[in-house]
């Protein structure tokens, strides 16, 4: 699995954007949409679509990248304290560390493989062992995983106090893994009642279009009712239908953004949150369920 630094991350974000922006115009130029009275707002079913897609294309690509990204640290922050438990056995057993490291480069360790025996091939090269666990460190992107480098570091360093090191350290990553575990397990909930929320909403637009507005929008077209003037003559029931529809985005494009919030701590992780809500929008209001 790869993972995108910043740079990677703002040209893709830069080029969707553009992408999207460059598609909103042309539609604006050949879907036939132009704002005026009565509506204002489009409301012919393919332009909205159009116009959904656009911002689902925006956020798409960034949202894949931040997906990636974010099983690539999950899997980092799982895996350290095994890495950290096998290590602190060899030496406890009187194998040196540097085998002990060795050894473990053998192992599976989800991302945290690569790096390290890349690690190990640069120790074995260049003789430089700060550098090159500095350099392993980087490549894990987490802040814990700068900190064991450092640990590493220090204990080859200190020699005779090795091993009261690497039991301190194990102790503190496996407490900060439980943490993030049980952060997790406490803020899963809040993330499914954004889903809940948007479902909900979902199946109100439908009940409200299908049950409520399709049979107004028949019952205005006798001219019988249009002459007592109970029922406005610029009732069209695809007005009604933008106006869902475009409810229902903000609804999904919000809640995802606060998905990411709660259970990340930023907004913009939950643009893969986002993106799910978006899409699943876009199909149900243009299934049959709304013809």
């Amino acid at each position: 699995m790869i993972y995108f630094d910043e740079k990677n991350k703002q040209i893709v974000q830069y080029v969707s954007f553009g992408v999207g922006i460059v598609l909103f115009i042309l539609l604006f130029i050949t879907g036939g949409y132009v704002p005026g009275p009565p509506f204002w707002i489009p409301i012919d079913r393919r332009v909205n679509t159009g116009f959904a897609l656009c911002f689902l294309l925006m956020m798409g690509a960034p949202s894949l990248i931040e997906w990636l990204n974010n099983q690539f640290l999950a899997d980092v922050e799982e895996n350290l304290p095994l890495f950290l438990r096998d290590i602190t056995n060899e030496v406890q057993s009187g194998i040196p560390l540097m085998f002990a490291l060795e050894s473990a480069s053998s192992k599976d360790y989800g991302q945290i493989t690569k790096p390290l025996r890349q690690t190990m091939n640069r120790i074995n090269v260049t003789s430089d062992i700060e550098g090159s666990l500095t350099w392993f460190g980087e490549q894990l992107v987490v802040p814990s995983a700068k900190r064991l480098s450092l640990v590493l570091i220090e204990a080859y360093s200190t020699g005779g106090v090795i091993t009261e090191i690497l039991e301190t350290s194990h102790e503190i990553f496996t407490v900060l893994s439980k943490h993030k575990s049980d952060r997790e397990g406490l803020t899963n909930p809040y993330l499914y009642i954004v889903y809940l929320g948007t479902v909900v909403f979902l199946i109100i637009s439908w009940v409200l279009q299908t049950k409520f507005l399709t049979p107004l929008a028949e019952i205005a077209k006798d001219p019988n009712i249009q002459s007592t003037g109970l029922v406005s003559a610029i009732f069209n029931i695809e007005y009604y239908w933008a106006i869902l529809f475009w409810a229902a985005v903000l609804e999904a494009i919000v809640g995802g953004l606060l998905g990411g919030k709660i259970k990340h701590g930023k907004l913009s992780k939950g643009l893969s949150y986002a993106s799910i809500l978006l899409l699943a929008t876009i199909v149900f209001f243009n299934s049959s369920l709304f013809r």
